[in-house]
């Protein structure tokens, strides 16, 4: 009988291994740190922000400029592009420097001004008086062309909002004009109707007086 005891020993076995596997994961799950909830994922990295702005991102900040410095801004950036445009192997119009007095007071210091030479395609590169922007040899005609484009189109902006501006500010003069005109008449009116009551006043009083003159005069008269 030896034969048919075996299997029941091989299954005992197998049920005896299935008890244990159960413990060491009960075992397991207790040692398991313990948390409100399932752990969250970590949050996937954020884009990189570009630091390179777009040309259209760059005249918007030039537009926020007064009149004179966007037109100082304006004609200034798009001088060097014409420059560049006219002689791209000339390695001193590539070359902006940061301590030259007039682009620091004309572009550098512009809302945008900066921010329209890294949309062209300028690159910061030394460090202090050596500090400069430079246009790499890659940016080329197409990219000076665009920037000119953005430049005039930025120009024809500002001068339909100069226009608007001027326009609203001459309407609201007028008007403050024409409420000061309507303010005058009736003060006017109020005050010739004053006079001319003082006048009736003045007349009555008059006639008042003649007529006790005359009563005086008149010993015969007793009213």
């Amino acid at each position: 009988p030896a034969g048919p005891a075996r299997p029941a020993r091989v299954c005992r076995r197998g049920h005896a291994r299935d008890r244990r596997r159960k413990r060491n994961a009960s075992t397991a799950d207790a040692m398991a740190p313990k948390g409100k909830g399932k752990a969250k994922a970590a949050p996937a990295p954020a884009a990189a922000f570009s630091a390179v702005p777009t040309l259209d991102e760059a005249c918007a900040l030039l537009l926020k400029n007064e009149p004179a410095p966007f037109r100082e801004a304006t004609e200034t950036l798009f001088t060097i592009l014409k420059n560049i445009t006219a002689k791209p192997d000339e390695a001193v119009f590539r070359r902006l420097k940061r301590a030259n007095a007039a682009l620091s007071a004309k572009v550098f210091g512009a809302k945008g001004g900066v921010r329209f030479l890294r949309a062209v395609g300028f690159v910061e590169e030394g460090a202090g008086d050596e500090a400069a922007f430079v246009l790499p040899a890659a940016v080329g005609a197409e990219q000076l062309a665009a920037g000119k484009a953005a430049l005039k189109a930025a120009v024809k902006q500002f001068s339909h909002v100069q226009e608007a501006l001027r326009t609203a500010e001459n309407e609201a003069a007028a008007q403050k004009l024409r409420d000061l005109r309507d303010l005058s008449k009736q003060n006017n009116s109020k005050r010739d109707a004053a006079t001319a009551g003082e006048k009736d006043a003045i007349k009555a009083e008059i006639a008042a007086e003649r007529f006790e003159w005359e009563r005086q005069r008149d010993p015969t008269n007793f009213k």
